[in-house]
């Protein structure tokens, strides 16, 4: 059985890019993936998180900058 959610997102989605499309699937695994993390993280880092889980969608960033920039400021 589909809920109506699921179909109001398969009806917005229909037409979008495959890059659009490649984008909210990771966002997506992300999220369902939250319950799943055995990494600890320090105080600054769940403030850097929380911050970034408020912003809209405008203001999120490509991967790969938010991943490089991750990586140096926390050198991962």
């Amino acid at each position: 059985m589909e809920s109506a959610t699921l179909k109001n997102i398969n009806k917005i989605l229909k037409d979008a890019p495959e890059n659009i499309l490649e984008r909210i699937l990771g966002y997506i695994e992300g999220i369902l993936e939250e319950e799943n993390t055995d990494f600890k993280l320090s105080d600054e880092q769940k403030e850097s998180l929380r911050q970034i889980k408020k912003r809209s969608y405008e203001q999120h960033t490509e991967i790969d900058t938010f991943l490089n920039e991750m990586s140096s400021k926390y050198s991962i």
